[in-house]
């Protein structure tokens, strides 16, 4: 399991602002927000770390403290 799976089973979208949720956008404003490829960058920075890391990583990194 992916620490991604687990938090979005646990706590939905893990998107940082509502508009870059869906594929396909219901913003009216999408076409001309000066914002919206930082959040899509973000977005996809934080499902590619959530992603690649697995409840036996969280593990194996608990173990190298004890």
């Amino acid at each position: 399991y992916t620490v991604g799976m687990i938090l979005r089973l646990t706590e939905g979208s893990l998107a940082p602002v509502a508009c870059v949720e869906e594929e396909e956008n219901t913003c009216e404003r999408c076409d001309s927000c000066a914002t919206m490829k930082l959040w899509r960058k973000i977005n996809d920075a934080v499902n590619e770390v959530v992603d690649s890391v697995t409840l036996k990583d969280l593990v194996e990194w608990q173990t190298e403290f004890l």
